[in-house]
């Protein structure tokens, strides 16, 4: 699609977002259930995917890269599974577990050469995902599109972390993914349904991490200190619950709004050190 990276780009993000603005739309005004913006969610990541990638990956798939793919389809049907079941301890469990299987899935070849750079990134990742789960402070909804916001930026802030670790691609995925989900997010807000399921959980924030497991474990070109800031983002729910300043505000958009700009701070940080640390004009 298009002529250069940045129409690709542009394209992509225009066709996918477009896409579930609709689909998140239709759900709404049919008054479906709230469980279907979650597999929109996994719908969104692995749209991006193809589009990136012009291709479904062969099963069983070879490589990290094409690991991904199938990493966020399985998480969404796993995900629709257990919302039918309403077991939400077995919810509890998937989401937390996803992260170390998809390390061991996609490290598996540095299983011997490097154990604890897996042992450390399936950590991070359970507990990113774990903080992710926690309750936000607010209603169902309100935490639901929260959560989606905090998505959002995370990625948008892992994109220029990509590109300097050798992954345009990468990039592609995740600046699309980002819009995908704030295109879904106009549709919820005001909201009551709770639009993060579990099948969001596992097939877009698993796929997300997978794509940051691909480009730090086999591309190994990422800076880690600047992937370390973006991370904090995950922390920002807690110290906005403890603190309580943003629950004080009166009005849902406000809360909204002061919750995305402090999910901004780390993510625009980490991009920051990424691109001071580059030391060279920006590759795109």
């Amino acid at each position: 699609m298009g002529d250069t990276p940045q129409e690709a780009v542009l394209i992509g993000t225009a066709s996918v977002s477009i896409a579930v603005f609709v689909l998140a739309g239709l759900r709404r005004m049919l008054s479906l259930s709230a469980a279907w913006v979650g597999l929109i969610v996994s719908a969104a990541f692995l749209a991006s995917y193809f589009l990136v990638y012009q291709k479904v990956p062969p099963f069983p798939p070879i490589g990290a890269v094409n690991k991904i793919f199938y990493i966020s389809l399985a998480g969404a049907l796993i995900g629709l599974a257990v919302d039918l079941a309403d077991r939400p301890r077995l919810t509890t469990w998937a989401v937390v577990l996803q992260p170390l299987a998809a390390v061991l899935y996609i490290g598996q070849s540095r299983l011997t050469a490097a154990p604890f750079e897996l042992v450390l990134a399936a950590a991070v990742g359970m507990l990113s995902m774990a903080l992710l789960r926690r309750d936000f402070g607010g209603s169902a909804g309100e935490d639901g599109v929260k959560r989606m916001l905090l998505l959002a930026i995370a990625s948008t802030g892992f994109a220029p972390i990509a590109l300097l670790g050798a992954s345009s691609s990468s990039l592609q995925l995740c600046l699309m993914f980002a819009a995908a989900l704030l295109a879904i997010v106009v549709w919820n807000l005001g909201s009551e349904d709770n639009p993060f399921g579990t099948p969001a959980f596992l097939g877009g924030a698993g796929g997300m991490l997978s794509v940051i497991f691909a480009v730090t474990l086999i591309t190994r070109k990422a800076d880690l200190l600047a992937l370390a800031i973006l991370a904090l983002v995950f922390l920002v729910p807690e110290v906005a619950r403890r603190t309580g300043w943003i629950v004080r505000l009166r009005n849902p958009f406000a809360r909204l709004c002061a919750f995305g700009l402090l999910c901004v701070i780390p993510a625009a940080s980490g991009a920051a050190v990424a691109i001071i640390s580059h030391g060279s004009g920006f590759p795109i």
